[in-house]
């Protein structure tokens, strides 16, 4: 069973529907909201909540209220077909690269931290289907675009975010 509650009452479902020797709650952002889980095995009760905000401040916020907080979710056997949805988290590779015509940049976004091997491939699989380059030249593509690769995980995306001011009106 899952309750879902506000933020603001988050702590206090977990008091009254967790268990005394456990005050850890888990949390993975999700967009631009952090999914926040607690379950007490003994009973199954699963207590959510989702908080649109630094996810620093609502740790301290939870931590003042006496919960400990950890990165992970919690998740039910009902919900593991949104799985993905709800704890996905994002990694964004961009590759700048040379062309004759002047520099180019290339963006993709993986579900997977990826490596710099599977990013280069991507993009040079997408040149070979556009007609760009012929398949058997990833040599030559590595060679004329001297690519250079930059990934951002779900941190170094939080820290930006964090870095804009924040909007108003916005849930919290």
């Amino acid at each position: 069973m899952t309750l879902v509650v506000d933020f603001e009452d988050f702590a206090e479902a977990v008091r009254r529907y967790g268990r005394e020797t456990d005050d850890t709650v888990y949390f993975r952002r999700s967009g631009s909201s952090i999914h926040w889980s607690y379950l007490n095995p003994d009973t199954g009760v699963h207590v959510a909540c989702f908080y649109r905000g630094d996810a620093d401040e609502a740790k301290s916020s939870l931590m003042a209220r006496g919960l400990k907080a950890k990165r992970g979710l919690w998740v039910t056997e009902a919900s593991l077909e949104h799985l993905e949805q709800l704890a996905g988290e994002t990694y964004v590779a961009a590759v700048a690269y040379e062309t004759k015509e002047g520099p180019g940049l290339w963006m993709d976004a993986y579900s997977a931290p990826p490596t710099d091997g599977m990013v280069l491939r991507a993009i040079f699989d997408e040149f070979v289907s556009e007609g760009r380059i012929a398949e058997d030249q990833f040599d030559v593509f590595l060679a004329v675009a001297k690519p250079n690769v930059r990934l951002l995980g779900p941190e170094q995306i939080e820290r930006f975010q964090k870095q804009k001011p924040k909007e108003k009106g916005g849930l919290q």
